[in-house]
């Protein structure tokens, strides 16, 4: 199988065509590890890992009991899904992932007592696509302070969960679960700054506040989503934090910890091998190394060792430079 790796993706040469796979993309850890196996399984495996972006929509869940698919249009139960969450049950399908992940969310959405803020949050969600948990709730961004309680306080509303100082602050360490009494959430969304609990895009969350936590919503929990601002932020009654935010998550679905549940061992594995491969060159260095060949740095694993490809897109992410003499990969140092 030939192939060609940048800073940026690599790209694959299949039954004739050329097929570019990002690194950003959630398939790219596969794709990586697909090098372990014998050359003349490594086609068929990365076919079958883009398989579920080629093939037709209607097709893949052809066999799944309460979906179906008319003209482009994703339908559950019988309705045709907004445009919001029919792009997460086609995510979904990308990623390999049960469906199953969709129906909780579905469920919990349909635990909300308000019709108005149900077709609301189809409004916020259309923003930026947003993670959903295999739970059936769905992750935001909330902008904090340094002290990680709430930029805004409000003494009258009455909060019926979490850590709150005399002044209406609320505290938003990992971990905390905050909830207000729902009627004291401002449910009409042309009230564009208004009392409530406030949870966002990562867009809007970065302008408020010196820190991000990343919090998780029940969709039964929305109140409202004001107009302005593009619908980036929504109101809601009840959140829990539980990350401190890093960096976007962009996977279809996450564990309740806000972690992929898109093989996340290959991920992790990814990261280990990159860490590992650069405190060996830092070693090497160190003891006054000009160069080291790739070769080496696959023995390093042993007896596990690193595929080329492995190694190679560690460098590329470590912003290492290497050449080939004689069919011999040679990093300098």
């Amino acid at each position: 199988m030939k192939y060609i790796t940048n800073t940026a993706a690599i790209v694959l040469f299949l039954d004739g065509k050329s097929v570019r796979v990002e690194k950003t993309d959630r398939r790219y850890p596969l794709i990586v590890k697909v090098f372990q196996l014998p050359l003349e399984d490594q086609e068929a495996e990365v076919n079958r890992i883009l398989g579920k972006l080629e093939d037709k929509l209607e097709d893949v869940i052809a066999d799944e009991e309460h979906f179906d698919v008319v003209d482009g249009n994703v339908y559950y139960n019988g309705e045709e899904l907004p445009p919001a969450l029919s792009t997460k049950v086609k995510s979904i399908i990308k990623d390999g992932l049960p469906l199953g992940h969709f129906e909780a969310f579905w469920k919990k959405l349909s635990l909300n007592p308000s019709s108005t803020s149900v077709k609301e949050l189809v409004d916020f969600l259309e923003y930026k696509e947003l993670p959903i948990t295999e739970d059936g709730c769905f992750l935001a961004y909330k902008g904090v302070s340094p002290t990680l309680y709430s930029i805004h306080g409000n003494t009258n509303t009455k909060v019926v969960r979490g850590q709150v100082d005399d002044t209406g602050h609320i505290y938003n360490g990992v971990g905390e679960i905050v909830e207000v009494l729902r009627r004291d959430v401002d449910d009409n969304r042309h009230n564009e700054c208004s009392h409530g609990l406030h949870v966002g895009s990562l867009d809007y969350a970065s302008g408020w506040g010196h820190m991000i936590v990343v919090v998780k919503v029940d969709p039964a929990d929305v109140v409202s989503v004001p107009a302005d601002c593009s619908f980036q932020k929504c109101r809601v009654c009840k959140y829990e934090v539980v990350s401190a935010y890093e960096q976007e998550i962009s996977a279809s679905v996450v564990d309740e910890k806000g972690e992929s549940t898109l093989v996340p061992d290959v991920m992790k594995e990814r990261s280990a091998t990159v860490e590992r491969i650069e405190k060996y060159l830092a070693g090497k260095r160190e003891d006054g190394y000009d160069e080291v060949t790739v070769r080496q740095i696959q023995n390093i694993f042993s007896p596990n060792w690193a595929t080329r490809v492995e190694v190679l897109d560690a460098l590329q992410e470590l912003d290492e430079y290497w050449t080939s003499w004689d069919g011999v990969d040679v990093v300098e140092l």
